[in-house]
């Protein structure tokens, strides 16, 4: 028989059995675990469970049916592999076939068999996923998350189980290995992205942009595990018993075929190669040294009359390709080495000054996700330095486990920032008198829309044969930030304050729905009034953004950006940051103030201090203001009672040597629960009950104020809870609730 024919009748043989059945039919229904039970994509709200709405139906249960489609496909596999010998099925088939081919044939038809049990799970979750996710659906991001996903992790599972099984010819130390090898993969390797084989790192699938980024990351991991355990599985066969003889007796016999060996070798070295030479995460230290760039020699005899820099990103590679010209004046008229900050994954392909070839040098000294690289210009006064560009742009190793938060290139989404958009100049700056001037063209399909960290706004110059479209900005800084997507946007007066706001059109209907003009015209003026203004305000201009992560943002240049987290239908529903969607949305922007505008340290050791505090009450102040005091009692300050109440009668709290009793997993979703509760209630009902003790609402105004206005010290910038004691004239136990 052909080994065609093998695959069939053992794979028709398999689908034949009830148990491959019933297994199956579990698989499929497995991913209902990552609904309601199992939900390993993190939360990005700290008050409950919030993620994403392709996260929820789409990235957990996907997550789950790996899971326990992988160990259910792993009993499947030994039970399979186990039967044809305590049958003595292979003294038969050993005659009739070799016993390589009929262990290949095995595996491959219970991959198949796993194949199938995908393509059901696809076809019986589309409608669930499809009605839950609503407009935001996308088929291709529901078919690659899946495939992406769960059906390596079955795959992997199989030939991990074979392979095993092939060497130790026993179930049951076949199954204390792969409940061994998924134990490294969900708690020893959960902290290495590219180990990972059954629970890829997935922080956030994001609704309204890109997930290209996050998915190449996926991809590649699941490349590594497939040479990695392919390696793995074609080496047991050296162990395929033969002739009824040992382990040992049979390795003998099976080292003839060196083309086992030598295949298995050339797939472990590929696994290997795979790992050293992954292109997403850059090689910093890992201790982070913010002063890295503060020690390097300032060349004072070179400085920089303009730069123009033209930007071409290939947006289904995800690679960014570019060039960059600098007008150069080198006072000393001697050769001179300058240095530019770049991407660790960019290189220069080219480098000419004055129409000549420039000697260039990539030091490789990543740090704090930037490299240096070395040009040689000549003995010349007045120069222009053209570079050529490009790569793939790494990140930050420190963030290997939230791969696609920021910078990517996708067809949906392009996050690139400053040594991620362009060489950024190290050891030069401009020319003391002069006026800085910089000039960035960009290149873009039709219907992305740039917008840039700042105030400037990019103008569309003219469009390509190709259907991209050519955007100018001229700006006067050496570096850029750019996010591009789908984007729309309109200005709001606010508070004096000419504020633009760009969004994902996808958010349009519920930026309407929510009605963000009122909000954020209510929240400036009030914050503006009792505060102060922002300190980022440009030229009487705010700039707004809403870009493709979750959890906080950053603010500076006349500019804040928002995490499209602030925005999305699940988390407008936060009860405990507001009332309603517009609550919550008020809620959001008040973070421009306290969280953006003031930061707060992460580590107070009880966990209460910390910007949602002040931005509870603040939003529940703005509330009673603008409807009330009777409504905002009952919708705020009775709903904060109502949770400390029951969080001082909780049995673990009156009775804490209890919870150490606790499982762990059980204990530390209990204790983020606890803290959550005194973030958002405890510590805004201890800010009314200061409130109260200085004498009312014009007195906390006037503390907050002065605390959101004092100076602050650049090493340490964090608003404590001192402080505000300080400022109150208060003490812990003063404001300690009753």
């Amino acid at each position: 028989m052909t080994f065609y024919s093998l695959l069939r009748v053992e794979t028709r043989r398999l689908l034949q059995d009830r148990l491959t059945w019933l297994l199956m039919a579990v698989t499929v229904v497995a991913p209902a675990l990552g609904v309601w039970v199992y939900r390993p994509l993190p939360s990005y709200s700290g008050s409950s469970y919030l993620t994403s709405v392709n996260g929820t139906y789409l990235g957990n249960p996907a997550m789950a049916g790996a899971l326990a489609g992988a160990v259910l496909f792993a009993l499947l596999t030994a039970l399979e592999l186990n039967r044809v010998h305590r049958t003595r099925t292979d003294v038969l088939t050993d005659a009739i076939v070799s016993p390589f081919s009929a262990a290949a044939v095995r595996t491959l038809a219970l991959i198949l068999a796993a194949a199938a049990a995908q393509s059901l799970t696809l076809l019986a979750w589309f409608p669930f996923t499809h009605a839950q996710a609503g407009a935001v659906f996308r088929l291709d991001l529901y078919v690659t998350v899946y495939l992406a996903v769960m059906l390596p992790a079955m795959i992997f599972a199989v030939l991990f189980t074979a392979a095993a099984y092939h060497i130790t010819r026993r179930l049951d130390l076949t199954l204390a290995l792969f409940a061994a090898f998924v134990l490294l993969s969900l708690l020893v390797w959960d902290e290495q992205w590219l180990l990972r084989w059954i629970n890829p790192s997935i922080s956030y699938l994001s609704d309204v942009f890109g997930t290209s980024r996050l998915l190449r990351s996926v991809w590649w991991n699941r490349l590594f595990w497939l040479l990695l355990l392919g390696a793995a599985w074609i080496a047991s066969f050296l162990g395929v018993r033969r002739y009824n003889k040992g382990l040992l007796s049979s390795l003998a016999l099976n080292l003839r075929k060196l083309y086992v060996p030598l295949l298995a070798g050339v797939l472990a070295v590929g696994g290997c190669l795979t790992y050293t030479a992954q292109p997403f995460v850059d090689h910093s230290k890992k201790e982070i040294n913010m002063a890295a760039n503060d020690n390097i020699p300032f060349n004072e005899q070179v400085t920089i009359s303009s730069i123009h820099v033209t930007v071409n990103p290939d947006l289904a590679a995800g690679r960014q390709r570019g060039g960059a010209v600098f007008k150069l004046l080198n006072a000393s008229r001697k050769t001179q080495t300058v240095s530019f900050s770049v991407n660790p994954g960019y290189t220069f392909t080219s480098a000419t000054a004055n129409g000549k070839a420039a000697s260039f040098r990539d030091l490789a000294d990543d740090e704090l996700n930037a490299k240096t690289m070395e040009v040689d210009i000549p003995a010349e006064e007045n120069i222009e330095l053209s570079l050529e560009y490009g790569g793939f742009p790494q990140e930050w190793n420190i963030l290997d486990l939230t791969q696609g938060g920021t910078e990517q290139i996708s067809k949906d989404y392009v996050y690139l920032a400053n040594q991620s958009f362009a060489p950024i100049p190290l050891n030069f700056d401009w020319q003391p008198d002069g006026n800085p001037d910089s000039i960035i063209d960009l290149s873009l399909p039709s219907g992305m829309t740039p917008v840039f960290f700042s105030t400037e706004t990019a103008v569309q110059t003219g469009e390509h044969l190709d259907g991209t479209v050519q955007w100018r900005v001229n700006t006067s800084r050496r570096s850029a930030i750019l996010y591009a997507g789908d984007y729309a946007s309109h200005s709001i007066k606010a508070a004096d304050i000419d504020v633009d706001f760009w969004y994902s059109a996808k958010h349009a209907a519920i930026m309407k729905q929510f009605r963000v003009d009122d909000v954020i015209r209510q929240v400036f003026e009030y914050c503006t009034t009792h505060y102060g203004p922002l300190q980022f305000y440009k030229d009487g201009r705010m700039r707004i953004v809403e870009i493709g992560s979750s959890g906080g943002g950053y603010a500076g240049n006349g500019a804040s950006v928002m995490g499209e987290d602030s925005f999305s239908e699940q988390g407008l529903k936060d009860s405990r940051k507001g009332a309603g969607g517009n609550e919550v949305l008020a809620h959001e922007i008040i973070h421009q103030w306290w969280g953006l505008g003031n930061m707060f340290s992460q580590e107070d050791p009880e966990g209460i201090w910390t910007s949602e505090g002040l931005t509870v009450y603040t939003t529940y102040r703005l509330m009673k203001e603008l409807y009330g005091e009777a409504y905002a009692k009952q919708n705020y300050v009775d709903h904060w009672q109502a949770e400390v109440d029951g969080y001082y009668q909780n049995f673990y709290i009156r009775n804490p040597e209890y919870m150490e009793k606790l499982p762990k997993s059980y204990r530390t979703e209990l204790a983020n629960s606890l803290s959550q509760m005194r973030q958002y209630s405890e510590m805004p009902l201890i800010v009314l009950k200061a409130e109260q003790l200085v004498g009312g609402e014009k007195n906390m105004d006037d503390i907050l104020s002065g605390l959101f206005n004092r100076d602050i010290d650049p090493n340490a910038p964090y608003l404590t809870y001192q402080q505000f004691l300080d400022a109150c004239g208060l003490t812990k136990e003063e404001l300690k609730l009753e």
